[in-house]
């Protein structure tokens, strides 16, 4: 991912659920990229546009070894099921890797039934149900 793609970023984040400014994006993207500590990759589809992103991120832990985390991947509507998000989340595995961490873990919210038969289809293993709390400081 380069801060160029934060238009197509932008975009499938829409998709995701999540929408926020193009501004926003691009800061976000650069934060991740100036980063040690996450990743983040594109795909593209036959006509070289981005149709899909992802991001990881170490997580350490006191309790537990360390694992990278995805933190968001999403496949454009209309190029889902061809093998991007597969790709994806290779290229986060490699990454694992090459960082020395051995674990790679994701969250998905309770209603993605069909990112949940992904991610199982990839090998994932369902390892808890949780529920997530946040205050705004």
């Amino acid at each position: 991912m380069q801060a160029t793609d934060a238009a197509a970023v932008n975009r499938l984040s829409e998709q995701l659920g999540y929408p926020q400014t193009l501004a926003d994006t691009t800061a976000y993207i650069q934060s991740v990229l100036d980063s040690n500590d996450d990743c983040a990759f594109v795909a593209l589809d036959a006509a070289n546009q981005v149709c899909g992103w992802i991001h990881g991120f170490k997580t350490r832990r006191i309790e537990s070894a360390a694992f990278t985390e995805i933190g968001g991947l999403v496949v454009d509507s209309n190029n889902r099921g061809q093998g991007a998000g597969r790709i994806l989340v290779q290229a986060v595995h490699a990454w694992c890797l090459e960082q020395g961490i051995h674990i790679l873990k994701v969250r998905s919210n309770v209603i993605r039934d069909g990112a949940h038969r992904f991610y199982l289809g990839l090998g994932f293993h369902e390892k808890k149900e949780q529920k997530v709390f946040e205050i705004s400081i």
